[in-house]
């Protein structure tokens, strides 16, 4: 319950980062996406889970004077670098820190989804896609940190009439991010493209997990955070701490 809750909490004009951080084969893609999207399955993961309560939400808020648009994208940051994985064209994009946007990058698609099945095609048209290889830990390793966005905005007037002057828009996000695991080469037995994927993923987890080491300490002023170390910190934690 405490998971709802914070979902439904956080389409009231909040933005969130759910990661699933850990050792290769570990099952973090499993509790992300889980066996299956369908809403009786009792082993669904987080993503079709939080999907199902943002427009379960939703459908029970909307009337006269509230309105919601809800907007997808799916990324994944491959040996540091940034693509759409979703539209073939987005290749190599860059991040980008505006002053009032934040942080976000530039070129990626978005898609407006009308319902939980457009979300879920929209994943696995992004899964087919994404980097993934047999190690002798996983048969199915990810070699890419894949990030689903959900942007819900959410536009409410006040009174009966839908005048520009009453409205309030509120704009909530959400990054569901599956990270890639950490690897031990002599576990693995990386050699080649593979090492050089091991590199970087461990590189960027190893920056990861020094932001969070910073932002927790609490003995100590924080002098300097190292978000712009790796793209998915910069990215997609930089925003939401």
């Amino acid at each position: 319950m405490v998971f709802v809750y914070g979902i439904i909490f956080r389409i009231q004009g909040y933005n969130a980062t759910i990661l699933a951080y850990g050792q290769t084969g570990t099952g973090k893609t499993y509790t992300m996406e889980g066996a299956s999207y369908h809403i009786q399955d009792q082993n669904r993961g987080i993503v079709p889970r939080s999907v199902a309560e943002i427009f379960k939400y939703i459908e029970g808020q909307s009337n006269l004077s509230t309105a919601f648009e809800v907007r997808a994208a799916y990324l994944q940051i491959y040996n540091e670098m940034v693509s759409d994985l979703i539209n073939a064209e987005g290749k190599s994009l860059q991040i980008r820190e505006h002053q009032k946007k934040g942080v976000f990058v530039e070129g990626l698609s978005e898609w407006i989804v009308k319902s939980p099945e457009e979300v879920y095609s929209l994943i696995q048209r992004g899964a087919a896609v994404r980097a993934t290889a047999s190690t002798k830990m996983n048969e199915f390793s990810s070699r890419s940190h894949a990030v689903f966005m959900l942007v819900v905005e959410q536009v409410l007037y006040e009174g009966d009439q839908k005048e520009e002057e009453t409205k309030r828009v509120r704009v909530s996000k959400l990054n569901l991010v599956d990270l890639a695991g950490s690897e031990r080469v002599r576990v693995t037995g990386a050699t080649g493209k593979r090492l050089e994927e091991c590199k970087k993923i461990n590189q960027s987890l190893s920056a990861l997990g020094n932001v969070i080491a910073v932002l927790t300490e609490s003995t100590k002023p924080r002098l300097h955070v190292p978000y712009r170390n790796s793209k998915v910190i910069f990215g997609f934690v930089k925003n939401f701490t």
